[in-house]
């Protein structure tokens, strides 16, 4: 576990490492098999579906807190909380970059690269 920023969430928050993101990823599978979408969905029907999927993956909550120490209520947002998904620390503000491959950085906008790059044509 690392705590980084994380861009959907706005916030410093537990990133899992790959052995804790794959147990986090074995109980989200449990719960999701356990899932059964109505056939017939209106307003009240799909308000009673969010609870009821609340309930169903409050396992992966469970589970990232014991793991992390961090209350997250949304499993959805668990499952982006891992390492290997962000880029490495920007050399400007040094917050994650969204991706491995990413060309800029989202939190400053600064092109990745482009501090050592323009030190270079300085020289």
């Amino acid at each position: 576990m690392k705590v980084l920023w994380c861009w959907r969430c706005k916030m410093d928050v537990p990133m899992l490492d790959e052995a804790e993101y794959a147990e986090i990823h074995r109980i989200y599978g449990e719960c999701f098999k356990s899932v059964k979408m109505p056939k017939r969905v209106n307003c009240a029907s799909l308000a009673r579906e969010e609870n009821r999927l609340a309930d169903r993956f409050k396992p992966v909550c469970e589970a990232y807190e014991r793991i992390t120490g961090f209350v997250e209520t949304n499993h959805n947002a668990i499952m982006h909380h891992r390492i290997s998904l962000y880029g490495e620390a920007c050399e400007n503000c040094g917050k994650p970059l969204r991706t491995p491959q990413a060309a800029f950085c989202a939190a400053c906008g600064k092109t990745v690269g482009s501090i050592s790059a323009e030190s270079s044509v300085k020289s």
